[in-house]
């Protein structure tokens, strides 16, 4: 019961954190307007285009993921790893960081994968995005610091800055915290493993660290930063051809899509469903350095992020039913 009512607390608190940013994005927007620009000026083959290589970009995260996998022993179906991807972004519309258990519980169901192996190799998966993220941003910083200098100081820098420098007392209480458990695991050791919960927490701590060993022990270390490389740059292609879909953003370069698709990244990492608000908020900041007017930006963002939505919907939807089915049939075997 009580974990029912935590879960139903967090899921209130993330959702009303999407609905406040979604409503400080758009409070001084005219919602008439945009929605006449929706319906009478929007392009809506480039919007199609960008959706192709959305799906594409899941279908080489898959495949990348299945070389993490495959040091652990197994070999999943491209299928069902796709599958399982599309679940879990499926999954992160309902509640935050979700999808990455959803995806690895998926193939868990279709593969028989242990969930612990698999939650280490996602683990493995985001550290190595987000190292390319800042890679790529690295990159835009030299290609136009003048242009991009402040807003990365104001929107990265400073909030690291403020949890990593500022906050000592936290890290020495963390510090703290870890070696005191520590000491207490050693000094009681033979009575802990006497307990059926130390056990599985013990157990599943393992399976983790397994999963994130992967990254040092898989033979296609190669092939794995060709696909990180070549699924950020679908990612940037998928962000870059909606650019065209409207007039005010049609003439930006494939190095201003870099610097969206990094703005729109770091949206995405608010602990809300999807990025609701936060991802339409920075995309629109992001666009008024180029002197493009809120409105537009936040007519760019929503043409972006509701026609990923849609397409994760839907495609969630069949990915569900063809595991739930896969499932069903195993079960009547």
């Amino acid at each position: 019961m009580k974990n029912i009512l935590k879960k139903t607390i967090n899921y209130l608190v993330f959702t009303f954190i999407a609905i406040l940013l979604l409503y400080l994005a758009f409070k001084n927007v005219d919602l008439k307007k945009m929605y006449s620009s929706l319906i009478n000026d929007v392009n809506y083959y480039w919007i199609l285009f960008s959706l192709v290589f959305a799906f594409l970009g899941f279908i080489i995260r898959a495949v990348r993921w299945k070389i993490l996998i495959e040091p652990l022993g197994y070999n999943p179906k491209n299928k069902n790893l796709v599958n399982a991807v599309i679940i879990g972004y499926f999954a992160n519309i309902a509640v935050p960081r979700l999808g990455e258990i959803t995806r690895c519980a998926s193939l868990n169901k279709t593969d028989k994968i242990p969930v612990d192996s698999l939650l280490g190799t996602v683990i493995v998966e985001r550290i190595i995005d987000v190292l390319v993220m800042f890679i790529l941003m690295a990159v835009v910083l030299v290609a136009k610091f003048e242009l991009y200098g402040n807003f990365f100081k104001t929107n990265v820098y400073d909030p690291l800055h403020e949890k990593l420098f500022v906050s000592l007392y936290f890290w020495i209480l963390a510090i703290s915290f870890l070696i005191l458990i520590l000491l207490i695991y050693f000094i009681f050791k033979n009575k802990l493993k006497k307990l059926t919960v130390f056990n599985k927490v013990t157990g599943f701590a393992k399976g983790i660290l397994v999963g994130l060993k992967t990254f040092i022990t898989m033979k296609k270390k190669w092939q794995f930063i060709i696909y990180t490389f070549l699924m950020w740059f679908v990612y940037l292609l998928m962000t870059y051809v909606v650019f065209f879909s409207i007039k005010p953003t049609s003439n930006l370069t494939l190095l201003d899509g870099l610097f969206i698709l990094i703005a729109g990244s770091l949206g995405m990492t608010a602990p809300v469903q999807s990025g609701f608000g936060a991802y339409h908020w920075m995309i629109s900041l992001g666009l008024i350095l180029y002197k493009i007017p809120q409105q537009d930006g936040l007519l760019y963002a929503t043409l972006c992020h509701e026609s990923q939505m849609i397409l994760v919907v839907i495609l969630g939807s069949i990915a569900m039913y063809k595991v739930f089915s896969k499932k069903h049939k195993n079960n009547n075997v």
